[in-house]
């Protein structure tokens, strides 16, 4: 029994004489993860969320009053151009007319029979000319009998879709009251409300590229061109409506209302090409930005002052106290301090 217990004593003394212990390791020595600075090689893309809209929208109405006699659009329909959409009553401009063909009738007989007297001498001069006003008078009322007449129908004054139809026939309508809706989808409105930093920051000569996407149409992106900006903010969220604009594409029926994903591709500037990660910024005493610097060849660290400008979500552009080819810490920089030494992760 003795000699078993001394082999177990060998044994253990053996076992812990093969523990080498670590290398102690520098508490000043931190991880960071690294990144190296380059020039951003394509646009700044800024994405939105949009609505579409018709480039041209219209409420269609009669400049006179009447019973509505025909409606012959249905809502969600196409139409094309010069296509009849309603029609009044025309019982009483037709009757108007009749009374301006007899008026002008009479009229032109008066004054064919004064001009008869007047060569005769047996009337004066001033008659005849009393009668030829009449006879002018009678024959613009006809015109705008005639005219009020035509406007009791009213047509498609280009290829429109129908999106509301305000009345239904036997109504009693006023002039001017809206009778439908109509959009010209040949080209679609996109309108987004973009931040009031990258208004004042950019401008539309600085757009490369600009895109829509639809979630029914996966893969598939419609080019768009600026159109307008619309110089006041929405007073809650301070942003800008600014629309672009797109042709209709082949096989999808887009409408006003739909929404959609927009690209905006600014065009790399010189002063601005390199973007960095918010996590990589560290605030200043005196309220400015910088990142820390590592040293490959002493693994130090050392804090640098950076100009920078409005956030996207592609990053923090940076316009001032970078090099291409440097080297940044994007992680653990609120751990570090001016000389430490990092371990690159």
């Amino acid at each position: 029994m003795k000699r078993i217990g001394g082999l177990a004593l060998v044994f253990m003394l053996i076992g812990c004489s093969d523990r080498t212990p670590p290398e102690p390791v520098s508490q000043n020595i931190r991880p960071a993860k690294l990144m190296t600075v380059t020039s951003q090689v394509d646009g700044v893309r800024h994405q939105f969320t949009a609505r579409l809209e018709a480039l041209q929208s219209i409420d269609l109405s009669f400049e006179i009053g009447g019973p509505l006699h025909e409606m012959l659009v249905r809502e969600g329909e196409s139409i094309k151009t010069g296509s009849m959409i309603a029609s009044l009553d025309p019982t009483e401009f037709q009757l108007a007319v009749q009374e301006a063909k007899v008026q002008l009738k009479l009229a032109v007989q008066d004054l064919t029979r004064k001009r008869q007297v007047l060569a005769e001498n047996g009337i004066a001069k001033s008659a005849v000319e009393d009668a030829q006003s009449n006879y002018e008078l009678q024959r613009v009322r006809l015109n705008k009998a005639k005219e009020r007449l035509s406007d009791t129908r009213i047509y498609a004054p280009f290829g429109a879709y129908v999106s509301r139809r305000y009345f239904d026939t036997f109504v009693n309508v006023t002039p001017g009251a809206p009778i439908v809706k109509l959009h010209d989808l040949t080209q679609l409105q996109v309108i987004m409300n973009i931040p009031e930093n990258l208004v004042a920051t950019a401008g539309a000569d600085e757009i490369f590229r600009a895109w829509v996407e639809f979630s029914f149409a996966p893969g598939r992106q419609f080019e768009m061109s600026y159109y307008e900006n619309r110089g006041e903010a929405e007073s809650l969220a301070q942003t800008y409506e600014v629309s672009f604009v797109m042709d209709k594409p082949e096989g999808l029926n887009l409408l006003p209302g739909m929404t959609a994903s927009a690209t905006i591709e600014m065009k790399k500037t010189n002063d601005a090409s390199i973007l960095l990660p918010s996590s990589s910024l560290v605030p200043t005493p005196d309220n400015k930005l910088a990142v820390w610097i590592f040293d490959p060849a002493t693994q130090l660290v050392s804090r640098r002052v950076i100009e920078s400008g409005a956030p996207t979500q592609a990053g923090v552009p940076v316009t001032g106290g970078l090099q291409t080819g440097e080297q940044i810490v994007v992680a653990g920089s609120s751990q570090l301090q001016e000389g430490m030494q990092v371990r690159p992760l």
